[in-house]
C-alpha cells in the first residue's frame, strides 16, 4: 500500500522543512538512499537535535463556524548544551516556526485496485456494425441508458438511449428484451434520421455521463459492494460486442461506510461529482509516491459542500445522470424545496463526521495518515489520441463499467481514476511567546506572558521555553488519481488462410481455382506455454499495418467463423518470390461470394452459407510460362488472413490439350552474401614499406603501425581511410580493421 505524500513534505533536511518545529518534535519524510540490495524509498526523518522536552495538550474546539476547528497548545524547551544564551535561543526559535501562514498536509495510504479490462464480442451484426463506422461514436447505442432500469420516468434517459422518433410515442415503442433491441439496430440510420429532436443532442449530451444509480448496503458487516435497486432493462449479452472494466471496491472500514451512507441518504454524490466536471474549486498539487514526484489534481471538498450548487443542481447540455429512483426528477421546481431541507441536513451530518474523523495535531506532526473515502471512479475515453480532449467521460459508483459505444475499426484509450476523498489537514501556529529571562516570557511584539497554558508548569524550570497556539482546519480534498490506462479496439479477428484447389480444363488455356474456408473455433493463439498455435498476422500492405496494431489492442482476438463471408484475394507474380513480402505489389483481383445476414456465436453455420462462402476463379496463363500464386482469405470487415502458401504454376500444351503443373514454392533462405568489387586499377592500399620490415631488436609477434605503437598478434586496430574525387569534390570514408595473426605454416 504506498504513502502518497505531499512534495514539499518530503524534505532531506531541516531547513528544506516547511515546518521547522515539526522537524524538531515530531517527523517528516524523507527520500532514503540506495541501501546495497534495497531501492530508494520513501521513509521517516526526523531532526530533534535542539529541542529537548515538548507537551501538546488539546483545546474544545471552535464551534462557531462551518467546519468545526480543532485547537491546542505546545509547550517546548530548548537543550542547555545547543544554546549560547537566551537570544541565540529566540533566534532559533522564530527562523523554526512560521506564524500565521497555513500549512498542509494530505498524506494518505492507498490500496491502488486491480482492474481488469475485457473486449465481448456477442454475435456478429452486419448491419449494425457497418453503421457504427458512419455515425459519432457517442451517437451509437449506450447500455448503460437503454438497461436503465428507471428510463421511463427519465424522459430524457429514454429518448436519448433509444433514440426516440416521432413514431415512437404514437406506437408505444420501447426497448424492453433483445428482439426490441435488434430491430433498433437494423432501424438504426433511419431512427437518427427520424430523431424526435436535435441528432447533435445525442451526441452531446452524452460527453458526460453520471451513473450514479447503485446504492450502499445498509450493514457495516456487509462487503460494501454497490447494488442495483432494481435489475437492468436489457443484458449486456444483447448487444453484439461490448467493452468491460471491473472495478474494485476500495474500502470496506467502519468511517468510509458512514460517508456512503450520508452521500446516499441525502444523494449528494451527484452534487459533488457534478462539481467535480465542472472543475469547480480546483487546483493542482505536487505529490511525492515512492520517490518518484507527480502532480495531482485536487478539488476542495468542503467548497463544494458549502456551495450554492449543493442545494439545487441542474444537468447541463453535456450532461446526463443515472440516479437512484428516489433521485429521479432533482432540479424540477417540485424538488427544490426538499433538495435545500435536505442540503441543511447533509451539512450537519457532514459537519460532524468531519469533525470526528479530522487529525488532532499530534498525529498531523508525527505524519499519521489521513483518512481517505472513495467516492467513485471517473473513467475518460478518448479517441484515436489521448493527446486530445476526451470524447467521453464518465463518473461512476458502479464495481463495473459497460461501453458499447465504439465504431468499427478505430482505436479508443481509457483513463480510468479514482477520485478519493481525503481528509488532510491546514494548520497555523499563532501567538507565540519564547523565554526572555529564566523568569519572564515575551512575543515578537515584546509583550510579556501574564497568562501561561496548562501545561506550561512542566517546562516552567527550563532554561529555554516557548509555547505556541495551533489551530488545525480540515482541508477536505478529492484526490483524482489515475490509476490505468488502457487501449482497445472492436476488430473482427483475421481467419485462417482458405483451402485451396487448383485444377484446369484440357481444352482451354485457363487454370481455375475454387477456394472454400479453412477455420475452426480458436479461442487463442498460443496453448498454455505460450507456444504459438496460430501464425499472427503478418502484414502484407500499409492498411494491414494498421490492422494489426489494432489487433494487438482488441481484447478479442478468437477466431470467430461468423465474421468470415467468402471474401478471397489473389495476388500473382511471374517472378520468383524471394518472400511474402514480394506479393505486397502482386494483387491481381478479388472473388466476393460473400452473404451478409448474422446468426449467434456458437450456433453451427447454415449449409447455405458453407456454399456461399465457395469462391471461384479463373484465370489465363501464357503456355509454358512460370506463375506464382498466393491467397488470402478476407473476413466480413476486411481483416485478411495470412497467405497461403506459394504456388508455382505452369501451364503445360500437349498437341491439342492442357495440363497444369502445379507445385508448392519454397521461398529461398535468406543468407548473408557479402557483396564485392575489385578496384584494383582505381585504388591500392599498402602499409608503409618500413613497417613490413622488422628490426632485430623487435619480436616477430609485434607489429609496427604508422602512428608508432605496437600491435600485438590478437590485437585489432582499426584505421580510416577517406578518398575524395578530384571531379566532385565528394568523400567516401572506408572503415578498415587490421588484426595481426601468427602463420604457423612457416
Amino acid at each position: 500500500m504506498p504513502t502518497i505524500i505531499d512534495s514539499q513534505n518530503v524534505v532531506s533536511s531541516l531547513d528544506d522543512a516547511p515546518d521547522g518545529l515539526r522537524a524538531e518534535i515530531g517527523s517528516y519524510y524523507a527520500i532514503q538512499g540506495n541501501i546495497p540490495g534495497r531501492p530508494s524509498s520513501t521513509g521517516f526523518a526526523t531532526f530533534n537535535v535542539n529541542v529537548d522536552k515538548r507537551y501538546i495538550r488539546n483545546h474544545p474546539p471552535n464551534q462557531n463556524v462551518i467546519i468545526p476547528i480543532k485547537k491546542a497548545t505546545l509547550t517546548f524547551t530548548g537543550k542547555d548544551a545547543a544554546f549560547r544564551d537566551q537570544t541565540q535561543w529566540r533566534e532559533y526559535v522564530s527562523s523554526i516556526v512560521t506564524q500565521d501562514t497555513p500549512l498542509l498536509d494530505h498524506q494518505f495510504n492507498l490500496q491502488i485496485p486491480e482492474i481488469t479490462n475485457e473486449f465481448v464480442k456477442n454475435y456478429h451484426n452486419p448491419e449494425y456494425e457497418d453503421s457504427t463506422k458512419s455515425y459519432d461514436s457517442n451517437s451509437l447505442l449506450n447500455y448503460n441508458l437503454i438497461s436503465y432500469p428507471h428510463k421511463d420516468k427519465s424522459k430524457t434517459v429514454k429518448r436519448i438511449g433509444e433514440i426516440e422518433t416521432r413514431f415512437d410515442e404514437s406506437s408505444g415503442f420501447t426497448i424492453t428484451n433483445r428482439t426490441s433491441l435488434l430491430q433498433v439496430m437494423e432501424q438504426f440510420g433511419s431512427r437518427l434520421s427520424n430523431y424526435d429532436g436535435s441528432v447533435n443532442e445525442i451526441s452531446i449530451k452524452q460527453r458526460n455521463v453520471f451513473d450514479l444509480q447503485k446504492t450502499q448496503q445498509l450493514s457495516v458487516g456487509q462487503a460494501i459492494s454497490p447494488l442495483l435497486d432494481s435489475l437492468p432493462a436489457v443484458s449486456m449479452g444483447s448487444f453484439p460486442y461490448y467493452y468491460k472494466k471491473t472495478l474494485p471496491t476500495i474500502e470496506s472500514n467502519t468511517s468510509a461506510f458512514e460517508f456512503k451512507r450520508i452521500m446516499d441518504t441525502y444523494g449528494k454524490t451527484k452534487n459533488i461529482l457534478q462539481g467535480v466536471k465542472r472543475d469547480l474549486g480546483f487546483l493542482n498539487r505536487d505529490f511525492t509516491i515512492g520517490t518518484e514526484s507527480q502532480q495531482i489534481k485536487l478539488y476542495d471538498l468542503i467548497s463544494l459542500m458549502t456551495s450554492e450548487s449543493i442545494t439545487t443542481i441542474t444537468e447541463g447540455d453535456d450532461e446526463i445522470f443515472l440516479t437512484p429512483e428516489t433521485e429521479i426528477g432533482f432540479g424540477t421546481p417540485s424538488h427544490r424545496f426538499s433538495e435545500k431541507v435536505s442540503a441543511i441536513r447533509f451539512l450537519s451530518d457532514m459537519r460532524q463526521f468531519i469533525d470526528s474523523n479530522a487529525r488532532e495535531f499530534e498525529d498531523i506532526i508525527n505524519s499519521h495518515s489521513s483518512q481517505t473515502f472513495s467516492l467513485g471512479y471517473k473513467i475518460e475515453k478518448y479517441l484515436d489520441n489521448s493527446a486530445t480532449e476526451p470524447i467521453q467521460t464518465y463518473y461512476t459508483n458502479d464495481n463495473s463499467f459497460i461501453d458499447t459505444q465504439l465504431k468499427y475499426g478505430r482505436r479508443y484509450i481509457y483513463k480510468t481514476k479514482l477520485l478519493i476523498g481525503v481528509l488532510g489537514s491546514s494548520y497555523t501556529y499563532s501567538n507565540m511567546f519564547i523565554s526572555q529571562n529564566e523568569i519572564q516570557m515575551s512575543n515578537n511584539a515584546g509583550e510579556i506572558a501574564s497568562n501561561f497554558p496548562s501545561d506550561f508548569a512542566n517546562i516552567s524550570s527550563e532554561k529555554y521555553r516557548a509555547y505556541v497556539d495551533v489551530e488545525i482546519l480540515p482541508s477536505f480534498k478529492i484526490v483524482e488519481y489515475e490509476i490505468d490506462e488502457d487501449e482497445t479496439a472492436f476488430v473482427d479477428a483475421p481467419t485462417l488462410p482458405p483451402q485451396v484447389d487448383i485444377f484446369n480444363i484440357k481444352n482451354k488455356a485457363t487454370i481455375q481455382a475454387r477456394f472454400s474456408p479453412n477455420f475452426f473455433k480458436i479461442e487463442s493463439t498460443s496453448n498454455s506455454t505460450g507456444a504459438e498455435l496460430v501464425r499472427k498476422l503478418t502484414p502484407l500492405t500499409e492498411d494491414d499495418e494498421k490492422i494489426v496494431d489494432l489487433l494487438n489492442i482488441s481484447k478479442d482476438n478468437s477466431v470467430k467463423p461468423e465474421y468470415f463471408t467468402g471474401i478471397y484475394e489473389i495476388y500473382r507474380t511471374r517472378k520468383p518470390p524471394l518472400s511474402e513480402a514480394n506479393f505486397a505489389d502482386s494483387y491481381l483481383t478479388t472473388v466476393d461470394d460473400q452473404t451478409s445476414y448474422a446468426f449467434p456465436s456458437g450456433v453451427p453455420l447454415p449449409e447455405q452459407k458453407l456454399d456461399n462462402m465457395v469462391g471461384f476463379f479463373e484465370d489465363n496463363l501464357i503456355v509454358n510460362q512460370k506463375y506464382y500464386y498466393a491467397f488470402r482469405a478476407l473476413t466480413y470487415h476486411g481483416t485478411p488472413s495470412n497467405l497461403t502458401i506459394p504456388y508455382e504454376i505452369e501451364l503445360l500444351r500437349d498437341s491439342d490439350e492442357y495440363r497444369v503443373n502445379i507445385t508448392q514454392y519454397v521461398y529461398p533462405e535468406d543468407r548473408n552474401y557479402s557483396m564485392s568489387k575489385v578496384a584494383k586499377r582505381i585504388m591500392k592500399i599498402t602499409p608503409n614499406l618500413g613497417r613490413l620490415l622488422f628490426s632485430e631488436e623487435e619480436s616477430s609477434s609485434k607489429w609496427r603501425l604508422d602512428d608508432g605503437s605496437l600491435l600485438n598478434i590478437g590485437q585489432t586496430r582499426t584505421f580510416k581511410i577517406r578518398l575524395t574525387s578530384k571531379h566532385t569534390g565528394k568523400k567516401i570514408d572506408l572503415n578498415i580493421n587490421f588484426k595481426l595473426s601468427k602463420d604457423d605454416s612457416f
